[in-house]
């Protein structure tokens, strides 16, 4: 794997969750074959250590443990990539470095040259609003069905519009952490623009499916929230809220040519 390539610089792909490991995110490799891209498992789930103790987890803590990483594997340029609760990552690392001072930035801090949101909310308590309203909706329409049954529709839905819960995602959820995990872990987060004064970010990239309980007011507050004029909006038709496991053709070009232009 080629991480310092003056060309096709590789994709850091940030897992959402928070505490559902890359697994499910695998198939990125296989879209989007000829760069590399470096997956990895944020604390508490997957192949990464699980400490019982609460107070280590946190969107902060993880923003360290993201500059920590890019500097240990020795990646000089790359494009972030981050699904759901992992766009929210992405957005506060890099909005973390946009408020820090040039001179105070370590030398060895790696430039990011774009940013993919791919159903990444910018309020959790709009998706949950939103959920329950989804759910009620598929309730009024199946007033007959079970509690277990309501979850499969929702599923099929708006998770992942497949008939069988494709294996990738299967096997994430069977890794996911337990002690931060969900919604719940990053209630009230809502994302915020950064400091007056703050370094410009690079263009970004935001993406969601047709029916993802994501919802287009949400996505489209990343315009307003993202520190640069150049902020580009996809939805994939069709697709819920893993277009990379429903549409994968279709998504790996729209990564694949979206980032060859910041190369």
């Amino acid at each position: 794997m080629n991480l310092s390539s003056a060309q096709a610089a590789p994709i850091v792909a940030l897992h959402g969750g928070p505490s559902v490991p890359s697994d499910y995110l695998y198939p990125l490799g296989d879209v989007v074959p000829y760069r590399s891209i470096v997956f990895y498992d944020q604390l508490g789930c997957g192949k990464s250590d699980k400490p019982d103790d609460a107070s280590l987890y946190s969107t902060a803590h993880s923003v360290d443990d993201l500059r920590v990483l890019l500097r240990k594997i020795g990646v000089r340029r790359f494009h972030l990539y981050g699904q759901s609760y992992g766009g929210i990552l992405g957005y506060e690392y890099l909005k973390r470095l946009s408020e820090e001072e040039e001179e105070d930035e370590p030398k060895d801090e790696p430039k990011c040259l774009s940013l993919i949101l791919s159903s990444a909310p910018t309020s959790v308590s709009e998706v949950e609003e939103n959920y329950t309203r989804l759910l009620g909706e598929l309730k009024s329409s199946n007033p007959d069905a079970t509690e277990e049954q309501l979850g499969d529709l929702f599923r099929v839905t708006h998770q992942c519009r497949l008939p069988v819960m494709p294996e990738p995602l299967v096997r994430a959820y069977e890794k996911a952490g337990t002690v931060w995990r969900g919604t719940g872990a990053i209630s009230g987060y809502e994302a915020a623009p950064p400091k007056e004064g703050a370094r410009r970010m690079p263009s970004a990239l935001t993406m969601r499916g047709e029916h993802d309980f994501i919802s287009e007011w949400s996505l489209g507050r990343w315009g307003d929230v993202l520190n640069t004029p150049f902020v580009r909006r996809r939805t994939m038709e069709g697709c819920g809220h893993h277009p990379l496991l429903e549409d994968g053709a279709t998504y790996g070009e729209i990564i694949e040519s979206y980032v060859s232009e910041y190369d």
